[in-house]
């Protein structure tokens, strides 16, 4: 059986964590942090995800700069994020992500499985 690509969940939202945890894992191989600290470690530790999706507003270290933290890395930069966030003000980030990898909360299924779909995972 082929191996399940790997998607790492970055929200501090419990009930959208589980939530998309529980709508993934039939496809694919999920893992849920909290917050962008605990992402952060989770990559330092050595584990490379197949895709990122983030929440923006977060406690330790906010998705606005986890996503800068890996995108001036070498080693993450190449990762493919997804965001997904309520916040309405996002130009912040634009310049360091396509705008149709932003979806908003609440989200609809079919569109975050076709964008997942599009990612050369």
């Amino acid at each position: 059986m082929k191996n399940k690509k790997q998607i790492l969940i970055i929200d501090d939202d419990n009930s959208t964590r589980l939530l998309l945890q529980y709508l993934l894992a039939e496809k694919y191989s999920v893992i849920g942090k909290t917050n962008g600290l605990e992402g952060m470690l989770w990559l330092n530790a050595g584990n490379i995800p197949d895709v990122i999706l983030l929440d923006i507003n977060m406690p330790h270290l906010n998705g606005k700069d986890f996503l800068k933290q890996i995108r001036f890395s070498g080693f993450f930069s190449e990762i493919p994020v997804l965001i997904l966030s309520s916040e309405s003000h996002l130009q912040e980030i634009k310049s360091f992500i396509s705008p149709n990898d932003i979806l908003g909360k609440p989200f609809i299924p079919e569109i975050l499985f076709s964008k997942l779909e599009k990612i050369n995972m």
